[in-house]
């Protein structure tokens, strides 16, 4: 997940972050994927998720602020959920 250096907001995230790389990826080819991992719950990879510690759920639209502690919010499935869908709507 690129960092939201400097990013006050989602919005800025998505065009000054997520976007700009995407295009400075698509310089180099004629085609690109964007792939998002699922987070299933009756998977192995949530209980590892589960011991890293806990989070704090975010409401992830174009005007909220980004959080403080990125990891922190990433460590919540449907923070990550709710940031890929913002991100793919994008």
């Amino acid at each position: 997940m690129l960092k939201p250096r400097f990013c006050k907001t989602f919005e800025d995230y998505a065009k000054n972050v997520f976007l700009l790389y995407i295009d400075n990826q698509l310089k180099t080819c004629s085609t690109g994927d964007v792939v998002w991992e699922e987070y299933r719950q009756d998977r192995l990879k949530a209980s590892t998720r589960g011991k890293r510690g806990k989070g704090m759920r975010r409401r992830v639209q174009a005007d909220s602020a980004i959080p403080g502690n990125w990891e922190s919010f990433l460590r919540i499935d449907d923070n990550k959920t709710d940031i890929f869908t913002y991100l793919a709507e994008q």
